[in-house]
């Protein structure tokens, strides 16, 4: 419950809105009919006194020019024709007067005697008896401030002609003084001086209309005759007034006519700046009612809420027991219904933790029996796990997840028909078998675990009913005996290979002696036929490898000291090759070596490799019964030297590979079995291994893998 939902706070608080909103509508009537007319009325004062300001300071500003009467009378250089004097004249006239920049001297016929600045030196002898300047003071002996004038320089002046007498009282000449205005700085720094507001100017006529000063320069000399203000100036009339200017903003003015110059000042300020003070109060009366608003609002929603502060304590104790927190506790602050019922809530609060803990601590009793039963099935090494009528994993342990590869938690809700490591496992069978039984099974079974190699397991099914609907899921613990066939099948293969011993010690006493007389009789062979010495070189050489052959059956019962020394395999692999010549010829097979150039030194035994060579190629031969390809390769792996021999010929079953070295067991219909079981054990005896790779109907590689050579072994 929030204490700004409750009915008494509304009440006060549209009370106190309503008093606002009553207080700003009038606050805002009273603005927009009062504030207008006091600004108008504040500027129409600022504008007033801004024109009788400029009214004074060209009042002085005449009197300063016409003093300048009685400097020029006085002064000796003006009643002199020389042209210097004329000019020094002038010069000190400029450097007296702020307000006078250039002057000219003219006669009484018009004509220009002297001239002060050099600028003007264009005006020597030139005649100015047409101007209105010249022809005043000539005619009334007394000085004269001409309007705006244009000079043939494109300046606008005002000129102060000052005639000077002789002693009859005659004009002898008139000295000319000109102000000018666009570049007298002191001039029109005074009257830019005077700023009304931002964007409020001030400007000065003549008697003619004419613009003598001006906040824009270029309009000096414009002729604003036609200006309502101006013409009422013309008429020598003063006031206040709105107008609109020339780029159409409406402005407020006050204008002064200036007898003594005949002169009119004009000051304005645009009728949108004068309401900006109304703009901005109005601005802040917003500003100031939102803040009064606000504040009111606040202590409105204090007063609410400490009213409904004891309702909204039991609120919030509910809101948080109905979440879980039982720890809530009520102060009793008052006897009213409301304290009565935080007494009753205490005491319903203290039965409910009461309740909890006993709850709580029975829960933590089935969590700490349920962890120990959880550690014991993953400390199990056995497989463990559960399926249901879906096939989903309900229950796995440890050890079986790590046979899978994977975490339980992964497991949990995955089918066991996406994990392939039961072979032989069919789900709909298992289940039947299972709902016929009703008991338990055990049978063994092979596993395929992360890496694909085959774990052998005793499997327990354990059917686990539910009280209505039977069988619902099976329980499966299965225990690796991999280690215990191991066991068993090494323990079959030493009694094998103990038989096989026996065997060949017999056999090889049996054709020791014969291989005796066939050497013997050689020997007498090859002296007397010299001409196929080659022949019996051959034949005598394979006589040694029978008699090697014989010695390693005897290896079978009693293991014999091989003779090591380091060979080059390329040359043991091209010897053995020659050997199969005419037989692979006769079989109509094609032997293909490819061995890589520099291939490291074999610390070997070279006749055992031999054999082990042997066996091979007359098995891929014998296993290409219309022909073929037998490509053997000699090539260097990272460390290692791997011997690969490939043959086109029938294949061997997968499930036959496995049993291949084992004795007596040959994929031949004639064969013994003991060939291989001797390779085997020959490349054992070098620290190498023997891999076979088969599929039916394309061929078999067989690669000899010498792991690891030592830098003997890699010498040169």
């Amino acid at each position: 419950m929030k204490w700004f939902k409750s009915q008494i706070f509304w009440k006060i608080y549209m009370i106190n809105l309503a008093i606002i909103c009553t207080l700003l509508v009038l606050m805002f009537i009273v603005s927009r009919i009062i504030l207008p007319e006091i600004s108008k009325e504040q500027y129409q004062q600022i504008t007033d006194k801004t024109v009788l300001r400029m009214k004074h300071q060209i009042s002085l500003i005449a009197k300063d020019l016409q003093s300048l009467e009685h400097y020029v009378q006085s002064d000796e250089n003006f009643k002199s024709n020389d042209f210097n004097r004329l000019f020094k004249g002038l010069e000190n006239i400029v450097d007296v007067s702020p307000y006078i920049d250039s002057g000219t001297v003219v006669d009484t016929n018009g004509y220009v005697q002297g001239f002060y600045p050099n600028d003007l030196k264009h005006l020597k002898n030139y005649n100015l008896s047409k101007r209105e300047y010249f022809q005043q003071p000539l005619k009334t002996k007394k000085v004269y401030l001409s309007d705006v004038v244009s000079a043939d320089t494109g300046r606008y002046l005002i000129v102060v002609s000052v005639p000077v007498l002789n002693d009859h009282k005659e004009v002898e000449r008139v000295v000319n003084l000109s102000l000018r205005i666009e570049d007298n700085e002191i001039f029109q720094s005074i009257f830019q001086s005077f700023k009304i507001g931002e964007n409020g100017y001030t400007f000065i006529v003549d008697r003619n209309g004419k613009i003598i000063s001006h906040p824009s320069k270029e309009r000096i000399g414009e002729d604003v005759s036609g200006n309502p203000i101006v013409r009422k100036l013309l008429k020598k009339q003063s006031g206040y007034q709105e107008v609109t200017n020339t780029k159409g903003i409406t402005m407020l003015a006050s204008f002064e006519y200036i007898p003594i110059l005949e002169w009119g000042v004009v000051a304005q300020i645009p009728v949108d700046e004068i309401y900006q003070p109304y703009l901005a109060f109005q601005k802040s009366l917003w500003t100031i009612s939102l803040v009064t608003f606000i504040v009111l609002s606040i202590l409105t929603a204090l007063y609410a809420r400490q009213m409904i502060h004891p309702i909204r304590r039991l609120y919030l104790a509910v809101d948080q027991v109905a979440k879980g927190d039982y720890n809530q506790r009520i102060e009793k602050t008052d006897s009213t219904e409301i304290g009565k019922l935080s007494s009753r809530f205490n005491e319903m609060i203290h039965y409910i933790r009461q309740s909890k803990a006993n709850l709580q601590l029975k829960e933590e009793q089935l969590k700490e029996q349920k962890e120990f039963l959880r550690k014991i099935i993953d400390m199990n090494p056995s497989y463990i796990y559960a399926i249901d009528k879906e096939g989903e994993f309900t229950l796995v342990n440890e050890s079986f997840a790590k046979l899978l590869g994977t975490e339980t938690h992964d497991l949990l809700g995955k089918k066991i028909d996406d994990f392939q490591f039961n072979i032989e496992f069919n789900r709909v069978r298992v289940w039947e078998e299972i709902e016929k039984v009703k008991e338990r099974l055990v049978l063994e079974e092979e596993f395929k675990d992360q890496k694909g190699e085959t774990r052998w397991v005793e499997t327990v099914r354990l059917p686990i009913f539910s009280p209505n609907e039977g069988a619902d899921q099976i329980l499966f613990v299965s225990t690796d005996i991999t280690e215990r066939k191991q066991a068993e099948e090494l323990l079959r293969k030493s009694e094998k290979l103990a038989v096989v011993g026996e065997l060949a010690a017999g056999v090889a006493h049996e054709i020791r002696n014969p291989l005796t007389s066939i050497k013997g009789f050689m020997h007498l062979l090859k002296e007397e036929c010299k001409t196929h010495k080659h022949y019996f070189e051959i034949i005598e050489s394979e006589l040694e490898r029978i008699n090697f052959i014989v010695n390693e059956f005897l290896m079978l019962g009693k293991p014999q000291v091989m003779n090591f020394q380091q060979k080059d395999v390329s040359v043991l692999l091209k010897d053995v090759i020659t050997l199969f010549d005419a037989q692979a010829i006769l079989n109509n097979v094609q032997i293909i070596s490819e061995f890589e150039p520099d291939l490291p030194l074999l610390y070997c035994d070279e006749n055992q490799l031999k054999q082990v060579f042997i066996n091979i190629i007359k098995n891929a031969i014998e296993a290409m019964p219309n022909g073929g390809k037998i490509k053997i390769q000699a090539k260097m792996q990272e460390n290692s030297l791997i011997i690969r021999f490939i043959d086109q010929g029938c294949g061997i079953p997968k499930d036959r590979i496995a049993k291949l070295g084992e004795p007596f067991y040959s994929t031949k219909e004639k064969g013994t079995g003991l060939g291989l079981m001797v390779s085997y054990k020959i490349i054992e005896a070098h620290s190498g291994s023997i891999k076979i790779e088969s599929e039916v109907g394309q061929g078999t590689t067989v690669d000899i893998i010498f792991e690891g050579l030592t830098p003997v072994a890699l010498k040169r």
